[in-house]
Formats: structure tokens, sequence, C-alpha cells
């Protein structure tokens, strides 16, 4: 059966991290074995691969993440990062604000890997408290994604609009308790274990500082949002920008670049794309909801086991609302748009998402910090249940109460 095949893939994935084997090796493994075990032959698995490799998705992808490093190291090295947290502990609960403000304020800028920008902004914010590699990770992955449920310049946004027809406000407003729901909760796992280190707050000062600490970020946001560039050349610009107004030197630059650009980083990023693209070629998921409507498991079962296992083995939003929501159409809207059913799926696939091992920002930031994976999850698995028993609870009793109308 499709779900145990896969389940199977899973669990030797999840062994292998933690036998502590490298991730992006891992994931090439698992996507070689997924067809394989659906029945499709070497030669396929071999034009899968090719695909991956020939993909300007793949190189876009991989050079936006090497890019998105090479100006956060940048910025350290010009001070901007000591400049951007100095400002953000200015804020009022110093730096039990500054921890969630900063990866959150990323969080507002989809772009891939972007945990990665912020990790060394909490680590700087942290570095004299004692905090493990582990609490540093998690809370940084924690706050980073407190957006994706709602902000709606998300590709996952943007596309679930699209495909169930609902306005893009709307569908934004559905999973706006959850990020409520996800502060809070966050606040009660990590923020209250940091001390506040200012009474004495400057709100304006501190945004202001803020705002001219990152210039660069918001140069490459802006270029790509509303002058229309692809986010690549955006961060291109914003990476000569930042060099031509420091006045740095090639000399100076090419340790960064030198630095930034590593054969583990291809290998992570290759690794969670050619996974995704060899777990499509098996055509797995797809054959999910058909063996559990033969089983006759409930609708909203049905919709979390599909949207779960879509966000978990994928990784990725906007994959998993593209492979997840097609899949479910008839529960979601057609014949007509349900709101709860989709604010279920989203949620679901979501929480797929967070726990998945091939997610960028999880292991982007745990190689950061240098974090033991196991770990990680340990840390932020029990916020993750109450958020998941939060939105369940809200899903039956009927919630969105017909506050908004389709």
């Amino acid at each position: 059966m499709a779900v145990f095949k896969l389940l199977l893939v899973l669990a030797l994935i999840v062994y292998g991290i933690k036998r502590k084997f490298f991730v992006g090796y891992l994931l090439c493994l698992a996507g070689i074995a997924v067809p394989l075990l659906f029945g499709f032959g070497p030669l396929d698995v071999l034009q899968g691969i090719w695909g991956t490799c020939k993909s300007l998705d793949f190189w876009r992808l991989f050079g936006a993440i090497t890019i998105i490093t090479i100006l956060g190291q940048l910025l350290k090295a010009v001070g901007s990062l000591d400049q951007l947290t100095d400002a953000a502990q200015g804020l009022a609960g110093g730096k039990k604000t500054a921890t969630a403000v900063l990866p959150a304020a990323v969080g507002l800028m989809p772009m891939p890997g972007g945990a990665l920008l912020s990790a060394p902004l909490v680590g700087e914010v942290l570095k004299n408290d004692g905090k493990s590699p582990q609490f540093m990770s998690a809370v940084n992955y924690w706050y980073r994604h407190v957006m994706e449920l709602f902000w709606p310049l998300y590709p996952g946004i943007i596309l679930g609009s699209a495909i169930t027809g609902i306005a893009i406000q709307k569908f934004s407003y559905l999973g706006m308790i959850m990020s409520l729901t996800m502060i809070i909760i966050g606040y009660i796992f990590f923020l209250r274990r940091i001390k506040n280190n200012n009474h004495r707050a400057h709100s304006f000062k501190s945004i202001v500082g803020i705002a001219s600490a990152i210039w660069p970020f918001f140069l490459a946001v802006s270029l790509s949002l509303f002058g229309g560039l692809d986010i690549v050349p955006a961060l291109i610009i914003a990476v000569i920008m930042t060099v031509l107004t420091n006045r740095r030197t090639w000399p100076q630059l090419w340790p960064v670049i030198k630095s930034s650009v590593t054969l583990r980083l291809f290998f992570m990023v290759f690794g969670i794309i050619v996974f995704k693209d060899l777990l499509e070629l098996s055509g797995a998921v797809a054959d999910i909801p058909a063996e559990v409507d033969r089983l006759g498991i409930p609708p909203a079962f049905m919709i979390f086991v599909v949207a779960f296992l879509s966000g978990l083995l994928s990784g990725m939003v906007a994959a998993f609302v593209g492979l997840s929501f097609p899949i479910l159409s008839g529960f979601l809207y057609i014949p007509e748009p349900h709101l709860g059913n989709i604010f279920l799926t989203y949620l679901s696939g979501y929480l797929g998402m967070l726990l998945s091992p091939t997610h960028f920002c999880l292991l982007l930031t745990t190689e950061h910090f240098k974090a033991d994976l196991g770990k990680v999850y340990h840390m932020f698995l029990l916020p993750l249940i109450i958020l998941a028993v939060v939105g369940f609870t809200l899903y039956f009793l009927g919630y969105p109460w017909n506050i908004i109308s389709i």
C-alpha cells in the first residue's frame, strides 16, 4: 500500500537523521528508493534525477539560498546585524521581544530558506544567555513561520486562493487565528525562558534602527514584489548595493562568498528537490486518497492524512498545497468552496511541513547553530501538538463560524 511504503521511507529518513547521517545524502537515497518501491525502473529514476539537474527551478532555488547566505554574512561583516539586534532589543520586552520579532520580521518576506537569515540575528541576541543550540534553533524556526499561515505574499496562500477560487483576503483570514495561537504558544514555551534586559524601551528609535540595518533585504523584496524582478537578481542587486555603500573591495568580499558557497549547502538543496521530484514521479501521494476511501475512513481524517503526508514528504507549503488541494478537490471546492475543510487542509499540511525532515528552514537553522536535529524536534514537538489540538478543535466547532461569506 502506498501509505505504508511512504511511511517506511520516512522512517528510514528519521533513522538516518538519528544516526547523524547528512540529510542531503539521505534525501537523495530516499528519493531514489521511492520510485523503485512503486515499480519504476532504474532508467526512470536516472531520468528523474537528470530532470532535477537541468531544472531552472532547482538552480533558481539554490541561487536564492546561496545569495541569502552571502547577504546575511555580508551584513554581519559590515556590522549591520549587530545594529539590528541592538535596535530590536530596544523594543519593549528587550531580548524576549527581539527573539520573536527578528525571525517574524524576516518571515514577512517570503523567500526560500529565510530562517537562515534570521538565525544569526537570534544567535546574536542570545549569545550571552547560555541557551543551547537546540533552543536557539527551535525558537528561530518557530517564529520564522508564524506569518506563513496567513500572510498573503506567501506562495502557498496565493496558490491555495487560486486553486479554490476564494479571494486571497478571505483565504488569508482563515489562518490568522492560528498565527495568533502560534505566537502565544511560542511565548509560553520559548520566550518566557528569556530574560528581559530592557526596562526602558525606545520603540520609535528601535524601529528606525531595524529598518536602517536591513535595508538591503527590504530592497530585494521591494524589487521583487513591486519591481517585477525575480528574487535572484533582486538579491544580487541588494548584495551589490551593500558592497558599494559600505565601500567593500573584492579581497574583502571574496572570503564572505567562499564561506557561504559550500558543497554541503548544494547537496542539502539538491537532496530536498530531487526527493520531491522523484516522489512526484512515483505518483505515491496520488494513491493515498483511494486507499483511505477503501478503508471507510471519515472525510476529515482523509483530509488530514493526505495534507499532512503531503507536507511531511515535501517540506514546502506551495508543494503540499499543489499536491493535496487538487487531490482533495471534492472536499474543498467542488461543487462549491467549504471554508472549514480548506482551513483543515492547510493546517494539516502546515503541521506536516513543520515536522518534515526535508524542510529547508529546519535543516538550515540546525546547520547554522550546529544543533542536534533530534533534540530540536523534541523541543518544538509539544508546542506543535498543542497548535494542532487548538486548530482541530476550532474545525470541529465549526470554524470559521460563517463570519465571512465566500
